[in-house]
């Protein structure tokens, strides 16, 4: 999957911009503020129909009254054609000259993987972070995770509500509680079953991009930490007293979690940040990988400011490895100096000054 060519329209700070991408690795260089990262955002934004960053109606540029954004794709269908009009209120989905109704039936059909800065907090921030992380690329490769999860928190939000109303009561009567048990049982046997398959490739395919991209021999292993691994209807209804206690459900897929360990620490404990930034590039590159498997066909991989915290050795063996991947990468950056030359001349280079992109000949 490539993009070949991106059209900005009263996007953010962008009033009219086009950019044609190449295959293999796109370098975007500027300073920080010049449009570079609301570039990516835009390519994240037609394949979620949603901005990492803010709600729809902050990207449209200031005094304006909408913005477009259209971009054409060469996939395994051939050549397509998404536009997306962000308006006030609403937002208006195009697919090759089709208006999408359901965005159930737009999510997955062009697959993205991001490094953003902010996701530097998976490895120190909270386990929703985590899990919204690793729902969205499961949900990405296959829709009936997404169906799935979404059954789950439906049944959760129903369980939830009647174990609000038991506590309340002083003799409450469990039969309906049972019910919604078993229900959200098999649920989330399911969920927990696409994450140990998901978690179990992610590692197979670290083995080798970790210990290249770190220069180095410690061991990163991905774990995934259910907050129930087995026996899940009897270990719900073993907790009845303690959800009542709490009114609310306690475990289950919702509570789940998952850890990055070097060498079998934690590496929130031992791990420098140019480390931790290596580990979840690793994991990034192993979910590109996965799709691959799984699609028979490369996603899109965005990479913002991903330079930072890297020494000059990282960052020329990331470039090495994208180049002589199967992957268009756009990558932000606001500075070239430590790249080699020889892995320069085999990419192409964009300049970004104040919201403009020009086109950059390596000689």
């Amino acid at each position: 999957m490539k993009i070949s060519h991106l059209s900005l329209y009263n996007y953010r700070g962008y009033h009219k911009q086009d950019i044609a991408f190449s295959e293999g690795v796109n370098l975007l260089i500027g300073p920080n503020g010049s449009g570079k990262t609301n570039l990516l955002e835009a390519i994240y934004f037609l394949s979620l129909a949603k901005s990492y960053k803010t709600e729809d109606a902050n990207l449209i540029k200031f005094n304006e009254e909408f913005s477009r954004i259209h971009l054409s794709l060469l996939s395994e269908k051939g050549k397509e054609d998404l536009k997306v009009i962000i308006s006030k209120n609403k937002k208006k989905i195009n697919l090759n000259g089709h208006d999408i109704l359901k965005l159930s039936d737009y999510i997955g059909h062009v697959n993205v993987v991001s490094f953003l800065p902010e996701d530097m907090n998976l490895i120190k921030g909270p386990p929703k972070d985590r899990r919204y992380f690793i729902d969205s690329i499961i949900g990405q490769m296959d829709k009936n995770y997404l169906l799935e999860l979404s059954n789950y928190k439906n049944q959760l939000k129903q369980r939830n509500e009647l174990i609000k109303q038991l506590s309340e009561d002083r003799k409450p009567d469990m039969t309906l509680l049972d019910i919604y048990t078993e229900q959200l049982a098999k649920s989330a046997e399911k969920i927990i079953q696409y994450r140990q398959v998901f978690i179990k490739d992610i590692n197979l395919h670290l083995k080798d991009i970790h210990p290249y991209l770190s220069n180095s021999q410690h061991q990163f292993d991905f774990v995934y930490i259910p907050s129930i691994s087995a026996n899940i209807e009897n270990t719900l209804k073993e907790n009845y007293k303690k959800d009542l206690f709490y009114k609310t459900t306690t475990n289950g897929p919702h509570r789940d979690d998952y850890g990055f360990y070097i060498n079998q620490s934690l590496s929130s404990d031992i791990s420098s940040q140019g480390e931790q930034r290596i580990m979840i590039l690793s994991l990034v590159l192993s979910v590109t990988e996965i799709i691959y498997e799984k699609k028979k066909e490369s996603p899109i991989l965005l990479l913002d400011d991903v330079f930072s915290e890297l020494d000059e050795t990282r960052q020329n063996k990331l470039i090495n490895y994208l180049n002589q991947s199967h992957l268009q990468t756009i990558i932000t950056t606001t500075s070239i100096n430590h790249i080699q030359d020889k892995i320069l001349k085999e990419a192409n280079i964009f300049y970004v000054r104040n919201h403009y992109i020009r086109r950059h000949k390596h000689e």
